[in-house]
């Protein structure tokens, strides 16, 4: 059997404002997204996607296959893109391809693998639940924060995935090197003097085209993206994910922020995860640790839930900002297309497409929404297509309807 179906089920919505704009296997959650993660490890398999149907022609513009590109009568191993393909996944995994075992779930019947044989029987299965004993000792993402606390082992384990040969640290001048047989550079990337590379905790890891410039020191388990800018004296900490072509400053950790998005001033960013297209303003901070020491709670669906951790910073949405001097508390949840500023801390919840700050915030018009982010794209040379235009109209409406 050589067929796996990667799906997402009702789980996405415990993510906020990080799936509304991409199905959950395109989080990333550390080098590489789940779904990138999941085709390295079992590159001897053929997969396949079950996903919202809103996101169709994106994942056709990737070039994904969805399930309905299967052929029918093929067993298929499905495998939920919450699980994280850790070691005890992959002996999991191992047992249910050569041994075909029964369904496996969590403790609320939510299907977590399987084998099928009909893509009916296991969309009954993705929706309905199922009914099983087979509750395998496997690790779910859940949450947010699920991927925030865990960023260092990811970039660990996407580390041993990278082809070594395309990496490279020696020939640099004037930059410090702590641990130098586990700092990755890719050769086209720049590395200023007086930078400091320390991998001692972990991987280093500098993709191509990246610059890293004068006096910015980066702590493993640490990753920079593609074509991203890391700016003058930066202060990068252990457990941090930068996508691709993205502008990094001041003082970052444990953190996680998709391709294209800035950061590049003064100001603390800790325990966050900052989704695609947005700019957090000069001196922007955030809290991600309580001053009486308890745990963090966040609004997800409505519902005020306990993190369980001492850590979490803020969650933001595709396509949102914040003004200067910018003050966000601990837990904070800022939807998809937010503007926030002003003074004092904003609501620890900040809707989708509403701009302001602790005064008022009000919904931002949709066409102006459209033509800031077409603005801010074209920047990158990078035109908004008309599938991203109907997914935002689409939580648009949504929301004027509530």
């Amino acid at each position: 059997m050589k067929n796996i179906v990667l799906f997402e089920d009702a789980g996405y919505t415990n993510f906020g404002p990080l799936t509304k704009t991409r199905p959950v296997f395109e989080l990333k959650t550390g080098i590489f997204s789940i779904r990138e993660r999941y085709s390295k490890l079992l590159k001897d398999y053929h997969f396949y996607y079950f996903y919202r149907k809103s996101f169709d022609t994106m994942m056709s513009d990737i070039g994904l296959k969805g399930i309905e590109k299967l052929p029918d009568g093929l067993p298929f191993l499905a495998i939920n893109a919450r699980i994280v393909p850790n070691k005890n996944f992959l002996k999991y995994f191992e047992i249910a391809v050569n041994q075909k075992s029964i369904p496996a779930t969590d403790e609320n019947e939510k299907l977590l693998m399987g084998v099928f044989t009909t893509k009916s029987d296991f969309v009954d299965a993705v929706k309905k639940g199922l009914k099983t004993n087979v509750q395998p000792l496997l690790e779910v993402l859940k949450y947010p924060w699920c991927i925030t606390n865990s960023i260092g082992e990811s970039i660990k384990t996407d580390a041993n995935l990278l082809d070594k040969k395309q990496f490279s640290s020696s020939k640099l001048t004037g930059v410090i090197l702590e641990k130098k047989e586990d700092v990755f550079i890719r050769k086209s990337a720049v590395i200023k003097a007086g930078v400091v590379l320390d991998a001692t905790e972990g991987p280093v890891i500098i993709d191509e085209g990246a610059e890293i410039m004068y006096n910015s020191v980066i702590m493993g388990p640490a990753y920079i993206g593609k074509k991203s800018k890391v700016k003058i004296g930066s202060k990068i900490y252990h457990n941090t994910s930068i996508g691709e072509v993205c502008k990094v400053g001041g003082e970052i950790e444990s953190t996680i922020i998709h391709g294209y998005s800035n950061k590049q001033h003064e100001g603390f960013l800790g325990h966050s995860y900052i989704g695609k297209w947005c700019n957090l303003g000069a001196d922007t901070n955030n809290s991600d640790l309580k001053n009486n020491y308890s745990f963090v709670k966040v609004e997800i669906n409505g519902e005020l839930i306990d993190s369980g951790s001492l850590f979490v910073g803020m969650i933001m949405g595709d396509h949102s900002k914040t003004g200067i001097n910018t003050m966000i508390n601990t837990g904070t949840v800022i939807g998809v297309a937010c503007n926030v500023y002003g003074e004092g801390f904003p609501p620890r919840y900040v809707e989708d497409f509403h701009w302001g700050g602790k005064e008022k915030l009000v919904i931002y018009p949709f066409k102006r929404t459209l033509e800031t982010a077409r603005t801010v794209m074209e920047r990158r040379s990078i035109t908004l297509q008309k599938y991203e235009e109907d997914i935002l109209k689409k939580l648009y409406l949504k929301l004027k309807q509530e």
